[in-house]
């Protein structure tokens, strides 16, 4: 939005509308106050003033692989016709000039395996756009020997997905190597993704983004705006995820395939997570002795988790140091939610924050809500058996199992409707105490369980605090 003492001025940009280039001020020439002139910079790109020249004539085709290792596409060749799916190849470059405009016919797409450059400048924007009106293009497909930097670039209308799921394919899929860690190959800045036909973006395998990545907007998609592994989520940048068919941020949740072997961050994005598999996973167990890993949640995040799903700290054994941490530390204003993904909650639906091993002193849960969870964890014989069930507890909002933490680490946190306790401390030895400053509603068993004690047997029955 461009604002002018004493009017609105609306400027159109042909990056939002296929067919056109230009962006165009509908205020008669000379109608501006000299020195007025004040460009919000919360404005998105797609509607700021550009200097390009309107797009005309056929333009320029492209299939296949670059004619020549090097190749520029130029505004001045605009528009730039994809008709058959191109190849960047390994050592190969291709660089889009700002102000430049690529179309893409049904079903066509870019590969990049070796580099694209597309770096417009604000008020120079490129845009990369559906051919067919009517037809989505398919994508743009990084792949694990790529470099790829994007700015001040507008694409949209892509995301075909043939007969696959529509949260499966994206305008915008980001691989790496799957064997190497996360790398960050592609670079966004101030780049908007509008209008897929699927998802907006996807990262996977080890196709990070870059830490320096910012201002990345996805908007009118048909599906999410963001799917991604566990383990590269945390390379969202900064942006605006709104406006899409469904405004959430899906997480793959593979268990040992994604998991989070480094320090990451699960940022607030404005928009909550969706965990659809069965297990983020927290940690590196190939072997003993691996660094460890702390998952750290922002303020104001929420979490939603798919039935049957659960965030866990892992270890390599249960009698072995966690490599795994969770630091969720929210505010009395902005607490940390982790609930049910599902459209009518149950309590049961996930399976909770579990923590294997002996408890890294890193964990810290803080001003949190822990909702619907307690369903099946498929652990047990770690604590005093229940006297409600006769059994050990298997089922809670939080399982610590194998061994004891040195200090009650959850705090000024609610747990709401599980369907089993709401903490299991399952461990042999000291009672380490949580009750105090949390609060407890909807437990079908405790609020906590008993651990084991050293050299005794279980009380009979043991202590169950209910609310």
């Amino acid at each position: 939005m461009l604002l002018r003492r004493g009017r609105l001025a609306l400027v159109v940009c042909g990056a939002v509308l296929a067919g056109a280039a230009a962006c165009t001020d509908d205020a008669p020439e000379g109608s501006e106050t000299p020195g007025t002139d004040d460009v919000d910079s919360g404005t998105p790109d797609a509607i700021r003033p550009s200097t390009c020249a309107p797009v005309t004539g056929e333009g320029t085709k492209h299939s296949g692989n670059l004619e020549t290792g090097q190749e520029t596409w130029t505004a001045a060749a605009s528009p730039h016709v994809i008709d058959f799916p191109v190849t960047i190849r390994e050592g190969e470059t291709l660089t889009i000039e700002p102000c430049a405009v690529v179309r893409i016919r049904k079903d066509m797409g870019i590969l990049v395996q070796g580099t694209l450059v597309a770096e417009g400048a604000e008020g120079s924007p490129i845009t990369i756009e559906r051919a067919d009106a009517n037809d989505p293009w398919r994508n743009i497909e990084t792949r694990e020997t790529a470099t790829v930097r994007l700015a001040h670039a507008t694409i949209e209308g892509g995301g075909a997905r043939g007969n696959n799921r529509p949260d499966s394919m994206a305008m915008l899929d980001v691989r790496g190597d799957v064997d190497l860690p996360p790398a960050g190959k592609v670079h966004l800045d101030h780049v908007t993704l509008s209008g897929s036909a699927s998802v907006g973006l996807i990262l996977r395998e080890a196709g990070a983004l870059t830490a320096t990545s910012t201002d990345l907007t996805i908007t009118g998609g048909a599906n999410a705006p963001v799917r991604s592994w566990a383990n590269l989520v945390g390379s969202i940048p900064s942006g605006r995820y709104t406006g899409n068919e469904s405004d959430e941020i899906l997480i793959d949740g593979m268990g040992s395939r994604d998991a989070i072997k480094q320090d990451m961050t699960l940022a607030n994005r404005g928009v909550p997570y969706h965990v659809l598999g069965a297990e983020v996973l927290v940690g590196d167990t190939s072997a003993e002795g691996k660094p460890k890993a702390t998952l750290t949640i922002e303020a104001g995040v929420t979490v939603r988790f798919a039935k049957g799903s659960r965030l866990a700290m892992d270890a390599y054994k249960t009698d072995k140091p966690a490599t795994g941490a969770l630091r969720a530390v929210g505010t009395e204003a902005q607490p940390i939610v982790f609930t049910s993904a599902e459209a009518t909650p149950a309590p049961g639906n996930w399976v909770g924050l579990t923590f294997k091993g002996t408890p890294d002193a890193n964990n810290r849960i803080e001003h949190a809500k822990i909702a619907y969870a307690g369903g099946d964890s498929g652990i047990s014989s770690y604590d005093c058996p229940n006297p409600d069930k006769a059994s050990f507890s298997n089922y809670g909002a939080i399982i610590v199992y194998g061994g004891r933490p040195a200090s009650a680490f959850v705090t000024h946190t609610s747990f709401e409707q599980s369907a089993g306790d709401g903490i299991v401390r399952g461990w042999t030895g000291e009672v380490v105490d949580f009750l105090p400053t949390n609060s407890f509603a909807g437990m079908a068993l405790c609020n906590q369980s008993y651990p084991k004690p050293v050299s005794t047997t279980c009380p009979n029955p043991p202590p169950c605090p209910k609310n």
